[in-house]
């Protein structure tokens, strides 16, 4: 008897490539890890700014130091609290840095350094010297709280410092 042939099947290729599942689950992971990875992306984002602004502080400091001594005159340096918060360095005391004046040497306002709240005061005078009268700090702060804060010695240098929270290439309070 005769057996049946049987026929040959064609060898079975091996597909390249990923299936729609294996793509749909490496999305999903991909989701995951960016959901968790944003949170902390905005809140390094918004303590670079709150950084940002206190060594614009700072520096306005130095430089107004620095102007009073070239000046031969005191300068003053002012803050305004409040969600419309700014700090100008000035001739004169008193000087409003919430609009341009006459008597502004240069001015810094909250729309330089949004997200940046600033929480304590400065009111000082630098003698014609560059130093100031007593010494005085200002804090900005992030919205969940971490805070910095910059003061002035006695001998009219700036100085960075963690007040709250946790910035480590500046020394705590």
């Amino acid at each position: 008897m005769l057996e049946p042939m049987k026929t040959a099947r064609p060898p079975r290729r091996r597909t390249r490539g990923l299936t729609m599942l294996e793509l749909a689950i490496v999305l999903a992971v991909m989701v995951v890890l960016a959901s968790l990875a944003v949170p902390t992306l905005g809140a390094r984002l918004e303590r670079q700014r709150v950084r940002s602004a206190a060594e614009a502080l700072a520096g306005d400091l130095v430089e107004a130091r620095y102007e009073a001594t070239r000046r031969g005159r005191p300068l003053f340096v002012e803050t305004r609290l409040g969600a419309d918060w700014c700090w100008a360095v000035a001739t004169a005391p008193g000087c409003e840095c919430g609009a341009p004046a006459s008597c502004q040497v240069q001015a810094t306002h909250s729309a330089d350094h949004r997200g940046v709240r600033l929480v304590g005061g400065l009111a000082v005078r630098l003698d014609a010297q560059g130093l100031p009268q007593e010494s005085q700090a200002a804090a900005l702060e992030t919205s969940k709280g971490e805070r910095l804060r910059v003061e002035l010695t006695p001998l009219g240098r700036p100085r960075i410092c963690v007040e709250k929270g946790h910035w480590p290439q500046f020394p705590n309070c």
